[in-house]
This record gives C-alpha cells, structure tokens and sequence, in this order.
C-alpha cells in the first residue's frame, strides 16, 4: 500500500481537501477520514471499544444527516459586504447542488428555525456526554473521532451562559488542534499540474474492489449503472459499467 498523498486543489471560490492513494483519489474530508482510519486502525483518535466506535459513527451521521452540518450552512452571515452569500461562484454551486439560490432574504426569514435546530442540537451535548464534566465525548484525556463528529459552535448561535460545559469543550478542541500543528512536519505544497501528474504516473497497483452477495438491487459486474445522490446533489450523475460494490461504496468504470 503506498502512502496517501494529501493535499488541496482550488475549485471555484474555495480549497478543497483531496487524498491520493496511488492513482486513487478521494475527494470529501469525511471520505478522506474514514480511508485513513482504515489504513491506520489504531491511530490515536481511534475509539477504543465497539461500543466507542459505535457511539462515533451515531455522532457522525447525527451531524450529518441529522441536520446539524446544513443548519450550521445556512446560519452563514447573510449580511458580509464580501462574504459568500456575496459570491456568485459560490451561490451557482449551492444551486446546482441543492437545486434553490440561496438568498439574503430567504436565509433571514429562516435563520430562527436554523438557530432553534442548533440549540436542540448543542443541547444535547450540554445535557448528555458533557454533563458528568468529562474533557472530551468519549472521556479520556484526549479527543478522538468522535469529538470531531460532534460539531463545533460560535457565540452567534448560542449562549455560554446557557452551554457552559459545551463551550468549554469546544475551546479545549481547537487548542488541542493548535497544539497538534506545532507538533506536525509543515506539509509539502503540490499545485494541480504536480499533483496529476504524481498520480497518473505512479507504479503502485489500485487496490482492490470487491464485489458483495446478495445485492439488494441484484446488481453484478459489468452491469450498467447511473449514479447519483438521493438527497441533494442530484443534478450531477456518473455512467458507467460495476467494477465493484461493497456496503457504503459503488465502483464503476466510465467512458
């Protein structure tokens, strides 16, 4: 297995974090997390316990399909001369992905919906895994996975006063974030052109894919698939002929 390759690539009005793996390539931080906790299963931030790692992937899709990350979104300031919401680059992307223009008077006349969400949200944490006075979700005394998945706040959304223990968590993980980058080697800056050709003319073999039995949708190699998100996203969708499909991921070869 060669060693993953990190690094960012500008996309319209932002960076984006890629990870290579020989001529594998694995665009979305959350994607790029899961492959390296694969690759390194006890790494420091792993949980330690089933019931640890369980806890972890709750919190994960709690931030993520549960609703947290997209409120957090579209709790943006609306109302930054030279913020995004300013940005045409970035208001074309949001569209095409979500279908809606995001706009200064629909993300006003929401934003207390959103805002209640996140205090539901951040309630929890205040009123569950933070309230014994633990430093971090799963105790310890260091953060893990799981800290990473359970989001992170500013005072434009909620209350100290209200959230004590949760704000003091959440400055205890960026310090802790702070403290890591002085303890890790500066990384290597690649612009595109260097990073596509490192990967398109590296030796190392793809790795290997698989193929699950009894596939709900009965699917095989070779057959013919469209994909695409079921939720938002939608608009943008790939062709091409299964090469491999496991539990969470679908492989397919394209024109």
């Amino acid at each position: 297995m060669p060693r993953p390759d990190l690094a960012s690539i500008d996309v319209n009005y932002r960076r984006i974090p890629v990870m290579a793996i020989g001529r594998d390539v694995y665009c979305d931080s959350r994607l790029i997390i899961a492959k390296l906790e694969s690759l390194y299963p006890n790494s420091a931030l792993t949980p330690r316990t089933p019931t640890e790692v369980g806890i972890r992937k709750l919190l994960e899709n709690w931030t993520i399909e549960g609703g947290v990350f997209w409120n957090a979104v579209k709790m943006m300031p609306y109302w930054t001369p030279n913020g995004l919401i300013q940005d045409k680059a970035f208001l074309d992307d949001r569209e095409r992905l979500t279908g809606r223009r995001m706009t200064t008077k629909h993300m006003e006349a929401n934003r207390p919906d959103r805002l209640q969400h996140l205090r539901q949200a951040f309630d929890i944490l205040e009123t569950t895994f933070l309230a014994d006075g633990r430093k971090w979700i799963l105790g310890g005394d260091e953060p893990t996975l799981a800290d990473i998945d359970a989001g992170s706040l500013s005072e434009e959304f909620v209350s100290e006063r209200e959230l004590p223990m949760t704000f003091a968590w959440v400055r205890r993980f960026k310090d802790e974030v702070e403290r890591k980058k002085t303890l890790s080697p500066k990384p290597t800056r690649l612009e595109r052109d260097a990073m596509c050709d490192r990967v398109m003319n590296t030796s190392a073999q793809p790795e290997p894919v698989e193929i699950i039995q009894g596939d709900p949708l009965c699917l095989k190699p070779g057959d013919k698939v469209e994909t695409f998100a079921s939720d938002y996203g939608s608009a943008h969708k790939d062709c091409g002929a299964i090469i491999g499909l496991a539990l969470t991921e679908v492989v397919i070869r394209n024109s």
